[in-house]
């Protein structure tokens, strides 16, 4: 995953923060000018007293349509980047399981009848003749390209559930996993309290709300309910950390399948020293270098890569090394290394 897809979904949250300080400016600026004696103010002033309610109505509905915007917008990035990227690991079509060759070849057959309908401006870019091609190009297996945007959403309304069923198909149980993710997990634990784990879709009841408030506002619904712009903070620190925790989901699975085809496990480890920053394993066959990475799966199945920061034979030190016959290495990890972990090198080039 790329990490300024990231990096664009926090900054389109920062700029609707960025608009709400200046609704609010304005708003005390409109105070201010109560009292004063420039005419230009005054009249400043009195103007938007007279648009007050329509103001707030029209700010509400920025912000709301805004946000809805971001999630939907992202979530549709990150599950079409994902399928982009499985063709570095999935070096052939037929490395697929039978579920997920079953869910391209429908969910491509369903987007070719959309693009048919010409209902959905967002398929106005695809041809079904491209579809098609694709589609034929995993007869091939080795030179095959999936149809990305056929795992993307159909349709809007992206609440919580719908989210988690988006990621089923990419053997993706997101609504688990959201749970299980660290920074993600502090926060809720923060805002509900503890027992995290038993919990159900509640937890994710913030963005349901915004999905049903953007849909009363795209249904020309008559609005009962308009939130201050200070209470938009708790929507707009929900989704960003919501965002936030889903990418780094998707990015630990890119993360699995690395270990499942681009590394190998380490067979035989020596041990874990100073306060989990060094791996000492043996060797065969291999050159491994500084900046190359470590694969570690936890004891609760969770993937993450850590960078070599350096590498020691023989208490001395090389940026890298070309290892024949069995030898006993250290490499320095940073933290957070155990011994009831399991880890992966990546594989020799053929």
């Amino acid at each position: 995953m790329r990490e300024i897809s990231l990096t664009n979904f926090e900054g389109d949250i920062a700029n609707i923060r960025e608009y709400i300080k200046h609704i609010h400016f304005v708003n005390e600026i409109e105070i201010y000018s109560r009292e004063s004696s420039d005419s230009s103010l005054i009249t400043f002033s009195k103007h938007l007293h007279a648009i007050g309610t329509s103001k707030k109505l029209f700010e509400y509905k920025s912000i709301i349509m805004s946000l809805y915007g971001i999630l939907e917008k992202y979530i549709n990035i990150w599950i079409q980047e994902h399928i982009d990227n499985l063709h570095v690991f999935y070096l052939k079509y037929e490395y697929f399981s039978n579920d997920f060759r079953e869910e391209h070849f429908g969910l491509s057959i369903k987007l070719i009848s959309k693009i048919n309908e010409g209902k959905l401006s967002k398929y106005d870019h695809l041809k079904k003749e491209d579809i098609l091609t694709k589609l034929n190009s995993c007869v091939n297996s080795v030179n095959y390209k999936l149809n990305a945007e056929a795992f993307a959403p159909f349709s809007g309304n992206l609440k919580h559930s719908k989210i988690v069923d988006a990621f089923k198909p990419l053997d993706i149980k997101i609504g688990v996993k959201l749970k299980e993710n660290k920074g993600f997990r502090d926060y809720l634990v923060s805002k509900y309290g503890g027992n995290i784990s038993n919990r159900g879709a509640d937890l994710f009841s913030t963005i349901d709300d915004l999905v049903i408030r953007r849909n009363d506002i795209a249904h020309g619904m008559d609005i009962d309910s308009i939130l201050n712009i200070v209470e938009f903070d708790d929507f707009m620190d929900f989704l960003e950390r919501y965002g936030k925790a889903i990418f780094e989901t998707i990015s630990e699975k890119e993360i699995e399948h690395e270990s499942l085809f681009l590394y190998e496990k380490i067979e035989n480890i020596q041990g874990v020293y100073q306060q989990g920053s060094i791996l000492c394993f043996e060797i065969q066959n291999h050159e491994i270098n500084v900046g190359d990475f470590i694969i570690i799966k936890t004891s609760s199945d969770e993937f993450m890569k850590k960078e070599i920061l350096e590498i020691q034979e023989n208490k001395k030190s090389f940026d890298r090394l070309v290892i024949n016959d069995k030898t006993n290495i250290g490499v320095k990890l940073n933290n957070g290394v155990t011994q009831n972990q399991t880890f992966y090198i990546k594989k020799n080039k053929q």
